[in-house]
C-alpha cells in the first residue's frame, strides 16, 4: 500500500475528482493468461493499481547506468541493497509525485524484453507473522520494480533477487510479484518477515489474485519450477500453523489471512469473467489460484476484465444496494496495465505493455512497445495537483465526468475508446507486428527508434483524444446540471454525451436510436454554428471562401445552414480533395489513415489536415516550396508530423494561428472552405 503521507496528501485532492464511495480504496487486482489459454498464444500478465482517484501517474524511460563498488540503492523507509556495476534501461510507469521520495514504479520493461509488475499487497495471517515478523528496514513494495528491473536479464533472476533481499534484508510488507520473460513467467509471494514462495507459472492455467496469498499446495523439493525460503515449512511446523495436503504444504492455508468479502468480490467476479461457463458460487470455501478453461483469452478480455464491475450480476457495483461490492474496476485505479509478452518478438523487444491512465473504465488502454527510450511530454508531467498538460489529469477528468451517470456521460466514451482499442489491435496485427520484427533485425537501435516513434504516437493520440473529450464533458456536465430532465422528471427526456470523435453519422445514429429528433433541444455541445443565414453570414470572416466552396460544389450547407464554426471531419477533407481533383481518389489515403490510427469520422484537427495534405500534395506532385515558415511550437511537435506541417505552412495551404502551428485545434467549416480554396 501506499505511505500514510501520500494519503494524506491524495485524501485533500479527491475533494476535486472523487465521486466515488471510499469502500473502494486500497488495493490490486493481478491477472495472469498462460499461453495455452491465451487467445494468441501469447501469455499475459497485468495489474490495477488502486488507491487513489487523484492520484499523479507517469511513464518514464530510463537510460542505463553505471555504478561505483559501495554505491547502494537506498528508499525512503531504510531499506538498502547493493547496486550491480551497471544497470539496464527501463521503462516504466512511476508516481508522478516523488516529494517524499518514494518512486513506485509499478510496472515496466528492461533492455533484456523482461517485464514485471510490483506488487499486489497482501497480509500474512497473526500467526506467521508473530513467529517471523515483517522487519524495520526490509524490502517495502514501491521499492520492488526500482531495485529488480533494472539489474536482471531473464525472469529467474528476479525472483533470485527477490530471494536474495528477503534473506539478507527482509519484508516489511506482505506483496504477491509477477516476472515474466519470453520463455518464463514466475509468480511469487513475499509472506512475512523472511519467509516466500515463488513457481514457475504453468502454460495452461490462469489468475485472479486480490490483496490475498493464493498459492495451494507447493512441492518445495521441485528446484527447477519453485523457489522457496529455507524456513518456509519449518517455521510453520514448530509454531504450530502448517498446513498440510498430500504431504505438501498448503501455502494459503498456512500463511494467508482469513478471506474477507473485497477479496471475495473479485475472486468471484474476476474468475467467472474470464470463464462464465465455470459460474463458481460468491460463497464457495476457496478459490484456486490456478484455474483451468477450454476457453481462449484476448487480451481486449483482458482490459474488460480490469474494467468489470460484474455488470448484469446480482453483484452489479452500480446498484446503490450493492454500494459495499468491491469492483476489479473501481474508481480508485491510479492506472491499469496489462502486459503482451510476445514470444515472436525479438527477445529485446519482449512484448507489448497496454496502459490505461485514470481507473479503465473510461480511459483507452495505450500502447507501449517494450523498452522504449522516450515518451510524449505529457506522459511525464510530474507533481500532485490537476492540469490539462498532464495525461493522467486529461484522462482521469473524462473517467470522473463520465461516471457522475454512466448511463449519460460514460456510456459512449467507452465505445469510442473501444473503437480505438481495436483499431490499434488490428493494426497491430496487420503491419506493426512485421515492421517492429523486421527493424529489430537490421538493428536494436533502429528497432528501438521505431517502437519509441510508434509508441509516442499513440500516446499523442490518446492524449489528444482525451483532451477535447474533456472539453466537451465538462461543457455537457454545465449543460446538463440544471436540466430537470436529469434529476427524474419522467417528461424530461436528456440526449446523453456523445463525443464529436464518433462522427456526425454516429451521433446521429444514436440519437435516432433513442428516440431524439433532429429538432429536439440537446446536451449535447456540438458547435451548430453562429451564422445561419445570408445576413448573419455578412459578418463573419469567413463568408467569403464559404460562399465560394458551397458555390463551386466543394462543400454544402447543414441543414441549409453555412454553419461556419461548425466542426468538420475528416472525411469532409477528403470529400474536398475528391470534388477539387478528378484524378484523386479518397481511398488512395486509406492505408496513411490506417497508419496512424485516423478513421473518416474522426474530428479533422490541423495535425490531420497536415499528414492529409502533405499526402495529397505528395501523390498529385504539387511542388512544394523551400520557404521555411516559423512557428513558435516546433519543437513540441511529434516528429512524424514536422515535416507535413512545414510542408502545407510553406504551400500555404494552412495558417499559423497567433505564430503557432497548433496541432490540435478542431478545423471549422470556414477554416476548411479557405483551405478548399488554396489548395
Amino acid at each position: 500500500m501506499k505511505t500514510f503521507v501520500k494519503k494524506a496528501l491524495s485524501l485533500a485532492l479527491i475533494g476535486v475528482f472523487l465521486l466515488s464511495p471510499m469502500s473502494e480504496v486500497l488495493a490490486c487486482t493481478g491477472v495472469i493468461v498462460g499461453k495455452k489459454v491465451s487467445a494468441d498464444g501469447n501469455p499475459m500478465i497485468g495489474r490495477t493499481e488502486d488507491w487513489s482517484s487523484a492520484y499523479n501517474k507517469t511513464v518514464i524511460a530510463t537510460p542505463a547506468k553505471t555504478y561505483k563498488k559501495g554505491d547502494m540503492y537506498k528508499d525512503v523507509y531504510g531499506f538498502t541493497y547493493p547496486m550491480p556495476e551497471k544497470t539496464y534501461a527501463t521503462v516504466t510507469v512511476p508516481d508522478g509525485y516523488q516529494d517524499d521520495g518514494d518512486v513506485f514504479e509499478a510496472t515496466g520493461w528492461n533492455e533484456n524484453g523482461v517485464t514485471m509488475t510490483a506488487t499486489v499487497t497482501a497480509t500474512a495471517n497473526d500467526k506467521a507473522l508473530a513467529a517471523d515478523p515483517l522487519t524495520d528496514h526490509g524490502l517495502y513494495e514501491s521499492s520492488v520494480v526500482s531495485v529488480v528491473l533494472p539489474r536482471i536479464k531473464t525472469a529467474r533472476e528476479g525472483v533470485d533477487v527477490l530471494a536474495d533481499i528477503m534473506n539478507t534484508k527482509g519484508l516489511q510488507e506482505g506483496a504477491i510479484v509477477v516476472i515474466a520473460d519470453q520463455k518464463e513467467i514466475w509468480y511469487m509471494e513475499l509472506l512475512t518477515g523472511h519467509q516466500y514462495v515463488a513457481i514457475k507459472y504453468p502454460d495452461d492455467a490462469y489468475s485472479v489474485f486480490p490483496n490475498c496469498f493464493m498459492l495451494g499446495k507447493v512441492d518445495v523439493k521441485d528446484k527447477e519450477n519453485v523457489v522457496a525460503s529455507k524456513n518456509l515449512i519449518n517455521l510453520a511446523k514448530q509454531n504450530g500453523f502448517l498446513v498440510e495436503e498430500d504431504g505438501l504444504i498448503h501455502v494459503q492455508k498456512t500463511y494467508a489471512e482469513p478471506l474477507d468479502s473485497r477479496n471475495r468480490d473479485r475472486l468471484w467476479g474476476g474468475i467467472n469473467f474470464l470463464d462464465p461457463d465455470k459460474k463458481i458460487p460468491y460463497n464457495a470455501a476457496s478459490f484456486d489460484l490456478l484455474q483451468k478453461t477450454d476457453k481462449k483469452i484476448s487480451i481486449k478480455k483482458l482490459m474488460e476484465f480490469q474494467r468489470t464491475r460484474y455488470e448484469g450480476t446480482d453483484k452489479d457495483a452500480n446498484l446503490p444496494k450493492n454500494a459495499k461490492v468491491r469492483p476489479i474496476g473501481t474508481v480508485e485505479q491510479e492506472h491499469a496495465h496489462v502486459i503482451q509478452i510476445k514470444e515472436n518478438y525479438p527477445k529485446e523487444l519482449g512484448g507489448i505493455l497496454w496502459v490505461a491512465m485514470g481507473n479503465a473504465e473510461h480511459s483507452q488502454y495505450v500502447p507501449i512497445f517494450g523498452p522504449i527510450t522516450d515518451t510524449i511530454a505529457p506522459y511525464q508531467v510530474p507533481g500532485d495537483q490537476y492540469t490539462p498538460e498532464s495525461a493522467y489529469w486529461t484522462m482521469r477528468q473524462v473517467s470522473a465526468l463520465s461516471e457522475i451517470n454512466r448511463n449519460l456521460y460514460g456510456k459512449y466514451v467507452r465505445e469510442y475508446n473501444d473503437l480505438q482499442e481495436k483499431t490499434i489491435l488490428k493494426r497491430i496485427d496487420k503491419e506493426l507486428d512485421a515492421q517492429l520484427i523486421q527493424a529489430y533485425k537490421t538493428s536494436t537501435e533502429a528497432g528501438r527508434e521505431l517502437a519509441t516513434k510508434l509508441s509516442m504516437e499513440y500516446q499523442q493520440k490518446a492524449y489528444d483524444d482525451a483532451t477535447l473529450m474533456a472539453k466537451e464533458l465538462n461543457t455537457y456536465f454545465l449543460d446538463v446540471s440544471g436540466n430537470p430532465g436529469v434529476n427524474g422528471y419522467p417528461d424530461r427526456k436528456t440526449k446523453p454525451y456523445i463525443p464529436s470523435l464518433l462522427g456526425q453519422e454516429r451521433q446521429e445514429q444514436i440519437l435516432k436510436e433513442l428516440g431524439f429528433s433532429n429538432k429536439a433541444a440537446s446536451a449535447q455541445p456540438l458547435d451548430k454554428g453562429t451564422a445561419t443565414t445570408e445576413d448573419e453570414l455578412a459578418k463573419h470572416w469567413a463568408k467569403a471562401p464559404l460562399e465560394k466552396a458551397i458555390s463551386k460544389g466543394w462543400m454544402s450547407k447543414v441543414e441549409d445552414k453555412f454553419a461556419p464554426d461548425k466542426i468538420v471531419y475528416v472525411e469532409d477533407l477528403l470529400a474536398i480533395l475528391d470534388a477539387k481533383d478528378p484524378g484523386f481518389k479518397a481511398g488512395s489515403l486509406d492505408a496513411l489513415l490506417d497508419q496512424y490510427a485516423i478513421q473518416k469520422t474522426f474530428v479533422l484537427n490541423r495535425q490531420s489536415a497536415a499528414l492529409i495534405l502533405n499526402a495529397y500534395a505528395k501523390e498529385a506532385a504539387k511542388p512544394i516550396p523551400t520557404r521555411l515558415v516559423q512557428i513558435s511550437d516546433e519543437a513540441s511537435l511529434m516528429q512524424w508530423v514536422k515535416e507535413p506541417v512545414a510542408a502545407v505552412l510553406a504551400l500555404g495551404w494552412l495558417s499559423p494561428q497567433a505564430g503557432a502551428f497548433n496541432p490540435a485545434n478542431q478545423i471549422t467549416r470556414g477554416e476548411l472552405a479557405v483551405i478548399a480554396d488554396r489548395i
